[in-house]
């Protein structure tokens, strides 16, 4: 009896072993995708990609593979990261058939209304007809008013610190996440003037962080969900659809039961519920989520950026600052400053470009599906149903689009208008084609107003030995901007 058993085991280890080294073997000699370079676990196990998320610096990994292997490494048995400018701009060229891939099932779960992980695009476009007017630059110069009541709130709350050096990160985004609130329900979160979040930055950052990673894992995910009745949730970005949701629907009530005649993009959705029944009060909820979860680490992010570049390169700062005073002198800028006067300042612009090239707010891929028939990326054949996407972070740094200084803070690239057409068609910070993030005009908006406001009012320096810390999880996270700030006399 004990010898069929040692014999039994013996066989299973021995079939196992036979399964695995024939998988192993197809994959690096005989799949379709075995000539394409990579770290050897990568072509073997989907867990590679998985483990480069989880461990929040993805952003700087995809770069330093792509630096040892070439415009289009391996990272998973199906997956491709690519950095081939030819191939990039068709698979994110608006119409085409590169479906969203496999991980955004994960970030929409059982979400019914969901413009960021809706992979049908049919769904996607009559979705996003639905609420396009109300995310249009039109329509958020509208709600400037409210952007300009938070900003003048957070000048004001910034003059009364006497401790220095500030956390400026941490202001803005107590900001950015009012400027949500402000526009999306006609009422601040309150957390500018309190100088708290209240634990909401923690709570976004834990979701974020595990969904940057279990979207690389969907099996796991599926499971998980499957068992969570029994086992309860051990995965943060399950607040995305929940938490987070029930928070957008409360603010939305709590809107519903205020008197008034509110400006903001709740009323306008209500508007299009009017005419369109089947956009129905959740569908406008989760909408209303998405602005919560995602409006405020976006822009905060990309602000930090601004604000440390300029300051580590005192020339471009000097040469902003000569720009807004010449402005103001001439009675050309506001304060606050308004939108149509940053858009009028080349050099704010430029900066603000610069600033979100070096540091977009996601660096993983923006993966895709490739349709039937395949495609030619950088001499190989990638057949249809391969992932391939390509990551903000990489893509901006190609000397092959954007010169040999690429890792240098230049915002003078942006003013050569020979070749802005070109690099703005490879400037990847709100994704690109039909997919282009559809709250980037909030976010613009924001950032041109907030960066040029707070330089003329305040002289700033960096804290003493200042460097960001990176943490990425579904989004990129800049710390340790601390700053020495002194009120101006404006």
């Amino acid at each position: 009896m004990g010898l069929e058993r040692l014999f039994e085991t013996y066989a299973i280890i021995t079939l196992v072993t036979i399964v695995a080294g024939v998988y192993t073997v197809y994959q690096c000699f005989f799949s379709p995708l075995a000539r394409i370079p990579g770290p050897f676990i990568a072509k073997i196990s989907p867990i590679y990609h998985a483990y480069i998320a989880k461990r929040g610096h993805i952003h700087r990994d995809l770069s330093n593979l792509h630096r040892k292997y070439g415009k289009v490494v391996r990272i998973a048995p199906n997956v491709l990261s690519v950095i081939d400018p030819m191939a990039f701009r068709e698979i994110y060229k608006a119409g085409n058939r590169f479906w969203k891939a496999e991980s955004y099932s994960v970030l929409q779960g059982t979400r019914p209304f969901d413009l960021a992980g809706q992979r049908n695009e049919k769904i996607h476009a009559e979705q996003r007809k639905l609420v396009a007017r109300a995310y249009s630059m039109d329509s958020i110069t509208y709600l400037e008013p409210q952007v300009h009541s938070v900003l003048v709130l957070l000048v004001n709350r910034l003059r009364e610190i006497r401790v220095q050096p500030i956390d400026l990160g941490y202001w803005i985004q107590l900001f950015a996440f009012d400027v949500i609130g402000a526009i999306s329900f006609s009422k601040p979160f309150g957390y500018v003037e309190s100088g708290d979040d209240a634990g909401i930055f923690l709570r976004l950052r834990k979701a974020l962080r595990s969904m940057g990673w279990v979207k690389h894992a969907p099996t796991f995910h599926r499971i998980h969900q499957k068992l969570m009745p029994y086992i309860g949730n051990w995965l943060a970005s399950n607040d995305r659809n929940s938490y987070f949701f029930e928070l957008a629907s409360r603010e939305i009530q709590a809107r519903t039961n205020r008197d008034g005649d509110f400006k903001d993009i709740a009323s306008q959705l209500f508007s299009v519920q009017k005419t369109k029944p089947e956009f129905n009060d959740t569908n406008i909820a989760f909408m209303m989520t998405s602005n919560v979860f995602a409006g405020s680490d976006t822009t905060s992010t990309s602000l930090r950026a601004i604000f440390y570049l300029l300051l580590k390169h005192p020339e471009k700062y000097d040469r902003l600052m000569n720009e807004l005073e010449s402005k103001r002198q001439t009675g050309e800028l506001s304060n606050p400053v308004t939108f149509k006067e940053a858009e009028a300042c080349p050099y704010l612009q430029a900066v603000i470009y610069e600033a979100m090239r070096l540091y977009p707010a996601t660096g993983d891929l923006l993966d895709r599906d490739v349709p039937e028939g395949g495609m030619t990326i950088d001499g190989h054949y990638v057949p249809g149903g391969v992932v391939v996407g390509t990551s903000s972070w990489v893509i901006h740094r190609v000397q092959e689009i954007w010169g040999p200084d690429v890792e240098e803070f230049c915002p003078e690239r942006w003013l050569e208008k020979e070749n802005e057409g070109a690099m703005k068609r490879f400037f990847f910070a709100f994704g690109g084609g039909s997919r282009t993030c559809i709250g980037r005009h909030i976010s613009w908006l924001e950032i041109s107003k907030l960066v040029p406001t707070l330089l003329m009012c305040f002289d700033m320096r960096l804290a003493d030995d200042v460097e960001l810390k990176e943490e990425h999880g579904a989004l990129l996270f800049l710390d340790g901007l601390r700053v020495h700030m002194t009120p101006k006399d404006v």
